[in-house]
């Protein structure tokens, strides 16, 4: 039976247990990560009881970190990532690099060959995006200054090791022909030539696509195909990009997250993917407790404690110094030097591709993903200790280059309050007229894309979307919103955006429609100013009906 139903077992225990634990470290006070790795190891081989299957939990754990990164990159730009080019790019090259020489130095000092050495120190240089996206939303530092510098950060770490495993081969190579310094030489041109042809086809064949396949799906109203239309092209360019160009699972995602980021359907995709994300990206930390060996530690303490002095104590300080010297503030520097302290899913693979060479030394393997496992259970905890630090306020002058870009002026330069509509029909477009023409900020909401395209050329804030999802009216900015205008005519619709804007924001106030007058008896919108289809066509009946008498 068990064997029948493997994945639902994993799913149903797993998940359980990721819940029960995830809730037992709330209430402690420690980040839910902890449970989820604790409940990880309790279904591994490493524990007695209930085993789940690994390689199961690790393809389950690709999902999620795949939609975990489609996500980040939507809300993430090439502009953004260039206006952190000055510390992103040398600060990850030079940490990467003093990391490898340190663990190929520690390596000759334990008897091992400066082979296996640049093998741990290539896996230990490569910190999880999905660890540090997770813990940067849950400190709320993800869409800071810092944050976005964090993310760069791990970008230009993720092309460091699509390189070392491309050329890790040719290090290998025992052939006396084989020239070593042109094998590696090759291997490095041949790694940039397909990442250049990846962002070069994306760029000019790939957001062409794809803008036009959301834009035709989203044009059928259809949440469902929406959903369906999104999925497949993360997962087509994240495989495809993987496959073909040679580079990690992650980084694909993350590369469509910016394609799909660029379309007006952005935010709706958003929407779409966050609950599946959630529930994925909970597998990914039980993937890697199941990991988790303690007698690999027993058995190697030299290997596990050098490689863990590495993680936590060198690489910060390398992190902090490099920071330091180009003149960051200090919330920069120790957001940067505490989320890159961990290891995660991608030193994984260049773990397993050193022991496949056979240059890694016994227990290695099992070392790194003990250290992997403790240093996600201590960042989060790291980053939770010196929060204060972390998100103190910068100043306007060292913000400025990193604000959000995509901020534009729109309907003019009005200091009145803002107002939101959702629906487009005949009565939004009336109170966006009306509205816009006394000078107010406007921004509608619409689930047809025609609609937002011509708004957008008229100079109107839009968002594509349903408005009843938590994500889109959170991106819409509720919380710093006077009115909110519903003039969809279904009650049921109406009702759950209401009860969504009143959670982000419980003092807004909000004119709504419904269509019957048996709607407006059942009394469930309260104080809410409603206009009812009914009562104002029953009206102008009236009024028609007197003026025709009255001849």
């Amino acid at each position: 039976m068990i064997e029948e139903f493997k994945i639902i077992w994993l799913l149903a225990i797993g998940l359980g247990l990721a819940c029960t634990f995830g809730f037992l470290a709330q209430r402690a006070r420690l980040p839910s990560i902890l449970g989820y790795l604790l409940a990880g190891y309790m279904i591994g081989p490493y524990c007695p009881g209930y085993v789940a299957d690994i390689k199961m939990a690790e393809q389950l754990a690709k999902i999620g970190v795949t939609l975990l990164m489609f996500t980040v990159g939507l809300n993430y730009n090439w502009k953004d990532l260039l206006s952190v080019k000055r510390i992103a790019l040398p600060g990850a090259l030079i940490v990467a690099s003093l990391s490898i020489a340190a663990a190929m130095l520690y390596s000759i000092y334990l008897g091992e060959p400066a082979l296996s050495g640049f093998v741990i120190g290539l896996a230990i240089c490569v910190s999880s995006t999905v660890v540090i996206v997770r813990v940067l939303t849950d400190q709320n530092l993800l869409d800071t200054r810092q944050g976005r510098i964090v993310v760069g950060w791990t970008i230009v770490e993720d092309f460091i090791s699509v390189f070392g495993l491309v050329f890790l081969p040719t290090l290998v190579a025992q052939s006396p022909s084989l020239q070593p310094a042109l094998g590696i030489g090759w291997a490095i041109l041949l790694a940039i030539f397909k990442i250049a042809i990846l962002g070069v086809f994306l760029h000019f064949v790939g957001e062409k696509v794809i803008h036009k396949i959301l834009e035709t799906v989203a044009r059928t109203r259809s949440h469902e195909l929406f959903t369906l239309a999104i999925l497949a092209c993360v997962f087509l360019i994240a495989i495809g990009s993987a496959y073909l160009f040679g580079v990690s699972l992650a980084l694909g995602a993350f590369i469509a997250g910016m394609i799909v980021g660029k379309t007006d359907m952005s935010h709706q995709a958003a929407a779409n993917a966050l609950p599946m994300r959630d529930a994925f990206s909970v597998i990914f930390f039980l993937s890697v407790g199941m990991l988790f060996n303690p007698l690999a530690v027993i058995a190697s303490p030299q290997l596990f404690f050098g490689i863990l002095a590495i993680l936590l104590f060198l690489r910060p300080l390398l992190a902090f110094a490099t920071c330091a010297i180009a003149r960051y503030p200090l919330p920069v520097i120790m957001t940067v030097g505490l989320a890159i302290a961990q290891i995660g899913e991608y030193s994984f693979i260049i773990a397993q591709e050193g022991d496949r060479l056979k240059i890694l030394p016994h227990n290695a393997y099992d070392v790194l993903v003990a250290c992997s496992c403790i240093t996600i259970g201590l960042n989060p905890l790291l980053l939770t200790l010196f929060h204060p630090i972390c998100t103190k306020k910068i100043s306007s002058q060292q913000e400025r280059p990193f604000q959000k870009l995509q901020v534009k002026k729109k309907n003019g330069k009005s200091f009145l309050p803002r107002v939101v509509i959702i629906g487009f029909g005949p009565i939004g477009q009336a109170a966006c007229v009306y509205l816009a023409a006394k000078g107010y900020r406007v921004l509608v909401i619409d689930r047809n894309i025609d609609t937002i395209i011509a708004l957008k050329k008229h100079g109107i804030e839009t968002i594509f979307g349903d408005a009843t999802q938590f994500h889109i009216l959170e991106k819409a900015h509720i919380d710093n919103t006077r009115l909110l205008i519903i003039t969809t005519p279904e009650f049921a619709i109406t009702q759950a955006i209401i009860q969504t804007a009143r959670h982000i924001n419980p003092f807004l106030q909000i004119i709504a429609r419904a269509r019957f007058q048996a709607d407006m008896e059942k009394h469930v919108l309260g104080d809410i100013p409603t206009i009812c289809d009914e009562e104002v066509s029953s009206e102008r009946l009236l009024s028609l009906i007197q003026a025709q008498l009255k001849e």
